[in-house]
Order: structure tokens, then sequence, then C-alpha cells
């Protein structure tokens, strides 16, 4: 329905009248003004009906607008009224009598849907959905770096390219030094010869004209025998003079031409057409997707499991290893890759393993981290020792890419795909992380003997080692249920499954507990039979359904697959 239709009351205006709309019910999918309002709550079908405020009415904008209202079946053309679980399907009633006659469970869609806020169905395409995004944005972010990472690349190639170029000016011009020096030395010499037989042929034509005039001189004063013999004598010089000279001129003298350039020069000149080629590389950044969690459907996954089907099928132990002399083992957490985490309490190193238990490496971090939580794939959220700070820490970089101020001390931590939750000194602390700045609030429980907490769905789950009791809580602190048993000593770490069972490590009872997302009850999985001693830190990876399990005095891990 367009914005503007919406606005006006939708039951006016099919009477051609115009009334602004206060309401919006989603079940009709109609805007209704207040006196349409107060009949459609008193009527008996719709008084049930899901009803916001009009201004709210934008926030369905997208998929649930978009929905048909009348949504019906591809192969009978009928109203898709039921669910079927079995094949995680919509039917219609033909369905049911044809091709899902066999299947049992079906039940109307609104039954269906029943409790799906708080399934884990919307918990997990909640998570799956911040997973990607993450994984997008680290995408574009990695090719964002590697842009300017070329750009700032290409800014030195040009630069090199300048000095190359300054650096072929610099040899050409030293080169033509050189050549001028080269060729004024041959000018020089060669000018020197020429010079040189000049003066020579200048003495020769002076002695031959000295030869003339005498010959002039004698012609009207001297004999005839003294003609004859003088005659002689000068043919004879004039000869000698004439063979020097042709002598001289044998040899030939040297002079420029033209400019015959160096072979490598004329390479250069003629063939080299640019000054260079880049030489690049490929470099792949992939998208490496987060593994998606299969998403059920609330019906079949808003039900608990029974403890009693829950059990261990396989236990890897682990020896986690220390990097200095630490003393406890702290805190721990699985990957979404699969990949365990472990901190011990007295060092500033986290220990990664591989998700079948083999040590990977240590990695340093600075700060004494005390607790952790999954944000998504890439990124932690730490607690420090006596610290009301939260760092946001990314593995793949191993930086801290934010830190949150909360009002207290920060123990035990834990994320929902929206707000991260924090044990304070006296209450748990609530932290939206999309907020900027931070919105801050606070859920109003008891937290002075309490370490670690669980998120899951709508709930709260905590254990105060001081009264041996484990409780459960809505979101804004109201007390659900609450556990306690004689079994159950000092229960300290705790975590939840997809059905919402927690997992409780207690560390005097040297035992883990699983109780029933009811809170009524229980069953031991682990004792000091199975190796525990003194446990302290336990999550439970839903993804490949593994509960950790942490020994706080002799490092001991326990990776259990369950069934």
């Amino acid at each position: 329905m367009a914005t503007e239709r919406a606005l006006n009351c939708s039951p006016c205006d099919y009477k051609h009248e115009t009334t602004p709309a206060v309401k919006w019910c989603i079940d009709c999918t109609e805007a209704l003004c207040s006196t349409c309002f107060d009949v459609h709550k008193g009527l008996k079908f719709s008084r049930n009906h899901n009803v916001i405020g009009i201004e709210d009415q934008d926030t369905l904008q997208g998929i649930i607008l978009d929905l048909p209202e009348d949504q019906r079946c591809d192969l009978h053309d009928k109203a898709l009224e039921y669910f079927c679980p079995l094949h995680d399907e919509l039917v219609c009633i033909k369905c049911i009598q044809t091709k899902h006659s066999q299947c049992t469970g079906w039940l109307p869609i609104s039954e269906a849907a029943d409790g799906v806020k708080s399934s884990v169905t919307k918990e997990t395409i909640s998570q799956d959905l911040e997973d990607v995004i993450t994984n997008f944005e680290g995408l574009i972010n990695n090719h964002k770096k590697e842009q300017i990472a070329n750009q700032n690349a290409c800014k030195i190639l040009k630069g090199k390219g300048s000095k190359v170029v300054q650096s072929i000016i610099e040899k050409v011009k030293d080169l033509e030094t050189k050549f001028v020096n080269t060729v004024e030395e041959q000018e020089k010499d060669i000018s020197g010869k020429i010079g040189s037989r000049i003066i020579e042929v200048q003495d020769k034509l002076k002695k031959i004209k000295d030869l003339r005039d005498k010959l002039n001189g004698i012609e009207g004063y001297a004999s005839d025998t003294q003609i004859f013999l003088s005659i002689r004598k000068i043919s004879e010089a004039l000869s000698d003079y004439t063979e020097e000279v042709k002598s001289l001129t044998e040899e030939p003298i040297t002079i420029f031409k033209e400019l015959q350039l160096a072979a490598p020069f004329q390479t250069f000149l003629s063939e080299v057409k640019l000054l260079g080629h880049v030489q690049k590389d490929k470099k792949l950044i992939a998208f490496q997707p987060t593994k998606l969690q299969k998403v059920q459907s609330p019906v079949s996954v808003s039900r608990s499991k029974p403890i009693d089907n829950i059990e261990i099928q396989n236990i890897v132990k682990i020896d986690v290893s220390k990097s200095q002399n630490s003393s406890k083992l702290w805190s721990a957490v699985v990957l979404q890759n699969g990949q365990l985490i472990f901190k011990w309490n007295d060092s500033n190193y986290i220990v990664m393993y591989t998700s079948d238990g083999k040590f990977v490496r240590h990695y340093l971090v600075n700060e004494n981290v005390k607790y952790m939580a999954i944000i998504d794939s890439e990124r932690l959220a730490f607690s420090y020792e006596r610290s009301n700070e939260v760092g946001i820490f990314n593995v793949q970089t191993l930086q801290t890419e934010k830190r949150i101020v909360f009002k207290e001390n920060c123990y035990g931590l834990s994320y929902d795909s929206k707000n991260l939750y924090a044990v304070g000194t006296t209450t748990i602390q609530c932290v939206e992380m999309k907020d900027d700045p931070v919105h801050m609030s606070s859920v109003p429980v008891k937290t002075n003997t309490v370490a670690f907490l669980s998120v899951h769905g709508d709930r709260l789950y905590y254990a105060n080692y001081n009264n041996h009791t484990v409780y459960c809580s809505e979101k804004n602190g109201e007390e659900i249920w609450s556990f306690k048993n004689e079994i159950m000593k000092f229960p300290i770490g705790i975590t939840t499954d997809q059905y919402g069972n927690s997992y409780v490590a207690c560390t005097l009872s040297n035992n883990v507990l699983v109780i029933s997302a009811d809170g009524k009850n229980y069953k031991e999985l682990l004792n000091k039979l199975e190796g525990l001693l003194n446990p302290r830190a336990i999550f439970f990876d839903k993804r490949d359904n593994r509960l950790l399990v942490c020994n706080n005095e002799n490092g001991q891990a326990l990776l259990c697959t369950m069934k």
C-alpha cells in the first residue's frame, strides 16, 4: 500500500471519506482512524489482531508489505493456510490430501508462527545476516585498501620513471660533453696538420716566386751563357719544389663529414618506443563466506530438546599451551570457523587451536584479557582485568578496532547479533553495537557474585556462584526461573545451545550440568571420571554441536562432540 493511502483510514476511504489514520493493523494490512479502530478491536474476529501506531507503519515496508495478502498454492490454486514441518513448506488443504498425506505434525500457519520472534530461527538468520554483512564490508574494505595501495604504487612508479628519465638525460648530457670535447680535440689536431701543410706550401711558393724574380732580373743583363746556365738551375729548383709539394699532398687531409651515432643510440632512437613496462601480478582477494547455519522452521527449533536425549558422543582432551608461567585457564570461545580460542588468567596472549584440537599459535593482545565473546566471523569482544572497557578485537588484523566504555568494571560477555551484554560489578550492562555514539542500558539483576552470562533469544542466563543458583530472566531483568541443586557447587561458567538448554560448569563439585530450557530438569554430563578438575570456562558451539569445557587448574580442555 502506498504511503499516501496508508496515512488515511482504509475503511473510511472505501466509503469515499477521508479520515487521518492513527493505527495500522498488521493482520488486515489496513490503516484505521480512531473510530474504525474502536470498531475493529470490538469485533470478535479482529480483536486479537496485531495493531501498531501509524507512525510505525514505515518499519513494515519491504519484505512484510511485499507479501501478498492471499498466498496461494502454485499446484492447486488454493490458499496456503498450513505448514508442513517435515518438508518445511507452506501447503494448502489439497496438498495435505495428496502430496503430504503421509506427513504428520502439519498445523495452521498462525500456530506455526507462534513464538517466531524469540525462536532460534530468527536468531540464526539474524546472525547469518550480520556475518554476511561483515564479510561483504570486509571484502569491500580489502578492495579499497588494494585500490589505495595501487594508487600509491602508481605514484612510486611514476617517480621511478622520472628518475630513469633524469638519469638518461644526465647520461646523454655527459656523453654530449665527452663528444664535444673529442670533436674539438680532433678539430684542433686536424687544423694543426692542415696549418703545417699550408706553411710548407707557402714556403715553396715564396721560393718559386724568388726564382721567377731572378729569371726576370738576369734577362737584360746576363750573357747568353749565363742565362742558359741560370735557366737550367731555376728549372732544377722548380722541379724540386714541385716534387716536394706533390709529395706533401699525396697524404690526404682529414675532414669532418657528418655525425654517425653509436649503434646502441641508433637502436634507442629507432626501436625504443616505451620507457619500460610495469610488472604486474595477480592478487586474489577471495570472498570467504561464513558457513551459514541451516535455518530450521520455528515449529521444529522452538521446541525444547529433551535433556534425556542430550549425550556426549566423543571427547577430545587438549592440554592448552602456555605462553608464560600461567596458572589458570580463565575463558574460552569457539570461532565461527571452528577454531578454538583460549585465555590464561595472567597472560597477555590468547592461544589458538584448530577445530580438531591442534595448536596453531599464540597471539599477543598487549593487555590482560579476562573474558571473551564472539561478535562475528572476524571479531571478538574482550573485557580486561579491573577495567570498565571492552575492546572489539579483529582476529584477522590482530588489531583492536574499537573500545566501549561501560559504567562499571566488566567481566563475562555475551552477544546476541545486536546487543553486547557485560556482567558488571552490580548489574548486567548492555550496549547496542550499531549505535554510534553507544547507547548504554542496564538489566536490574544482582551480579556481585556472577562471572559469566549467556544470551539466547530473548533470555539471559547466569549463575550465582555464592548461592549455587542458576537464573534465567527476561532481558528486562524479570526472573523466569531459577535452579538450585545439591549436586551443583560453585556454578560459574554458563552457555546455551540452540534449544535454550543451559550448560553450567561447577568448579567445586567438578561437574557440568545441562538444565532444560524451562529450568525444571537437569542432567549431569561430565564429572571427575571424564577428567574434570575445577572446571570454569564453558562454550557451546551451535554450528557444529560441540561443547568446550576448560579445567581451571591443570589447563586441560575437553572438546565434546554431542549426539
